[in-house]
């Protein structure tokens, strides 16, 4: 199970302390926490389309997310944020994307 961010204030120093790294489907912002362990959130904003377009990018990246096997550090807070283009992707292709950027930082040995 995976622990989720959801408050409004947590959300925005992650973007205003934290780091970013550009993939070809999602944005992620990372900032170290003071728990044992990753906790995530995710964004799609309204450019994306309708709400059940954008339910449906959130269901795709908590799923990716539950599939991938952390066996690297923890204590981050870790938000992704949906490009236009993950509209198209499959979730495989979603999860491949999802690895490449927490390998680079390290996330994922």
């Amino acid at each position: 199970m995976i622990e989720i961010i959801k408050k409004n204030e947590e959300f925005q120093m992650i973007f205003e302390k934290g780091h970013s790294m550009n993939g070809k489907y999602l944005v992620a912002y990372f900032l170290t926490n003071q728990f044992g362990y990753n906790r995530f959130g995710f964004c799609v904003g309204k450019k994306i389309g309708i709400a059940v377009r954008r339910n449906r990018m959130k269901r795709l990246l908590r799923e990716a997310v539950r599939t991938l096997d952390y066996s690297g550090k923890a204590g981050w807070d870790i938000v992704l944020v949906a490009r236009f283009g993950m509209i198209r992707a499959s979730l495989q292709n979603i999860i491949l994307d999802i690895h490449h950027i927490f390998t680079k930082t390290g996330i994922i040995n």
